[in-house]
């Protein structure tokens, strides 16, 4: 099986080396890292202290990354002694992962699941441990890691019914490679279901819960909020609204949504997030187009109510600033994004009808009136209006949202407790 892995995966480099050539020349976010997915990292950032060997941790990409940040910072505290490094395959994610995860001792690009190129990052990282955050599977680094010895760890797994019907098409191969891994902590009981379904032994999968929900929650002091609105040379008074993590698409109806609501509400400052920000021409496009005035974050002009966030790991101080926050990738059909990352700081939440990617989290920031799902874009104006009139419901829904938050805690320690057992193997 993993004979006709690797024919077809080198197929597909083959195959596919002109265009990543041509990228190569034409696209920065593909020269970047470029040598440490062919397997060349920076050996003095991964030397191990005092002879212990370093944790791996496997984020894909933003929302990975942030979820992964928690973790690695008790893995910091618990294990002094050991390096840890953080890989992920996307450039926002790697990005994200440098500005927002301090606790990690290297921050690598994941390398092509090619045989030849892991054996050179196996053994420039020996790791004691390899952890997949949420759930990705590379056969050959799990077929290599499990050869050396290196225990295996999937952290806050998830199987989307998107990549379930994805994954029983190649169940064959999964009911081979999921045995070589040693644990599996998911998130609800149907991850859990799914996860045994393609092949991963049961006596090896919990239902653990979200990783997600343990975070600090608190909202920042006005001075704080003062701070950071000086910071971005944002109007220090003034309601916010802060669209992150938007997707095309979407960026047209929330500028919209602004233009209607700046009539009622004219000192009503905007702020505009898009998840990739190298999409950050094609929104300025937009911005321009309806004759906004407006400023980036690389170029900051003073007193602008409108700010376009071009760069990477700004969005989660950001959020602490709202007065109310939508979450996008969910306006259109991208599955939506982590509607906790406001609620964290006590903002409301407003966010579209496809969260195919958070269902679980969805489900219980509805039920508990911590968070507005619109049907469509054209439900945006009225909610976000309503909510900056009524203060004590914006208040309601800030508290529910933290008090979520805190009820649903405590993965992180059953994740932990199962990475001490496997590190004392």
């Amino acid at each position: 099986m993993f004979f006709l892995y690797n024919i077809l995966i080198t197929l597909l480099a083959v195959v596919g080396l002109p265009w990543f050539l041509v990228k190569l020349i034409t696209t920065p976010k593909y020269r970047e890292g470029a040598a440490q997915r062919l397997g060349f990292l920076p050996s003095p950032l991964l030397q191990p202290i005092e002879g212990s060997k370093p944790i791996w941790v496997h984020a894909v990409s933003v929302g990975e990354t942030i979820a992964a940040a928690p973790l690695i910072r008790k893995l910091r505290r618990q294990y002094p002694a050991r390096k840890i490094v953080l890989s992920t395959v996307t450039a926002t994610g790697n990005l994200t992962a440098r500005a927002q995860v301090p606790d990690a001792d290297a921050v690598i690009f994941f390398p092509f699941d090619l045989p030849g190129i892991l054996h050179r990052v196996v053994r420039s990282i020996n790791p004691a441990l390899f952890i997949l955050i949420e759930t990705e599977i590379w056969p050959n680094c799990i077929r290599l890691l499990h050869k050396r010895k290196v225990p295996i760890l999937v952290v806050n797994g998830r199987i989307s019914q998107g990549s379930y019907r994805g994954y029983r098409r190649i169940r064959f191969m999964m009911k081979r490679v999921l045995p070589r891994i040693n644990g599996f902590l998911m998130q609800t009981e149907e991850d859990a279901q799914r996860i045994v379904a393609l092949g991963a032994p049961p006596d090896r999968v919990q239902n653990a819960g979200n990783i997600k929900f343990d975070r600090d929650v608190l909202p920042l002091a006005e001075m704080e909020q003062l701070a950071i609105r000086r910071d971005y040379f944002l109007p220090e008074e003034g309601p916010i609204l802060i669209a992150g993590s938007t997707h095309s698409g979407e960026e047209a109806a929330l500028i919209g949504t602004y233009l209607q609501l700046r009539h009622a509400h004219p000192d009503l400052v905007f702020i505009l997030a898009p998840r990739h920000p190298e999409r950050a021409p094609e929104v300025e496009a937009l911005l321009q187009a309806m004759e906004l005035t407006y400023q980036k974050r690389s170029r900051p002009q003073s007193g602008r109510a409108v700010l376009l966030l071009d760069t990477v790991g700004e969005l989660m101080r950001l959020y602490g600033i709202g007065t109310v926050a939508f979450v996008g990738g969910s306006l259109v059909p991208s599955g939506g994004h982590n509607i906790l990352e406001p609620a964290i700081y006590g903002v409301p939440v407003v966010f579209g009808p496809h969260m195919e990617n958070f269902p679980e989290i969805t489900e219980v920031m509805v039920a508990h009136l911590a968070g507005l799902q619109v049907k469509s874009a054209d439900a945006l104006a009225a909610v976000v209006g309503e909510l900056l009139r009524n203060d004590a419901r914006r208040q309601a829904m800030g508290d529910a949202g933290m008090a979520v938050i805190r009820n649903n805690q405590g993965a992180l320690e059953t994740n932990l407790a199962l990475v001490g057992e496997l590190l004392m193997e």
